[in-house]
C-alpha cells in the first residue's frame, strides 16, 4: 500500500476540520474510527486538538493492508499550520522563537 500526494493533501485538509473554531468542523472525526481519504483506508490513531490552550491541532492515522490490517509501518502525522486569525496560535508561535 503506497500512500499518494492525494493522500497528504487530503490529510492535510482533514486536520483543519478537527479545530471547534473551524468553519468546516466535523465532529464525526474520532480516534479509532476507520475512514477513507482521497480512496484509501484509514485508521485514525491520535487527535490532538487544543484550540483552548495552544491553537494546535494535529492528526495521526496509518492505512489498512489488502486484508485491514493497520500498517503502522506508514504512520502519517498531519498538523495544522499557524492561524493568524487564533490569537492563541500567534502568541504560541511568538513563545517557541
Amino acid at each position: 500500500m503506497k500512500i499518494t500526494d492525494k493522500n497528504y493533501n487530503k490529510l492535510n485538509e482533514v486536520v483543519y476540520r478537527i479545530d471547534p473554531n473551524h468553519l468546516y468542523y466535523d465532529p464525526t472525526l474520532k480516534e479509532g474510527e476507520i475512514r477513507k481519504f482521497s480512496g484509501t483506508t484509514f485508521k485514525i490513531l491520535k487527535l490532538k486538538e487544543n484550540s483552548k490552550t495552544d491553537g494546535m491541532q494535529a492528526v495521526a492515522v496509518a492505512p489498512l493492508d489488502e486484508k485491514g490490517n493497520v500498517d503502522t509501518s506508514q504512520v502519517v502525522i498531519s498538523y495544522a499550520g499557524t492561524n493568524t486569525s487564533d490569537i492563541k496560535d500567534i502568541e504560541n508561535e511568538k513563545t517557541n522563537e
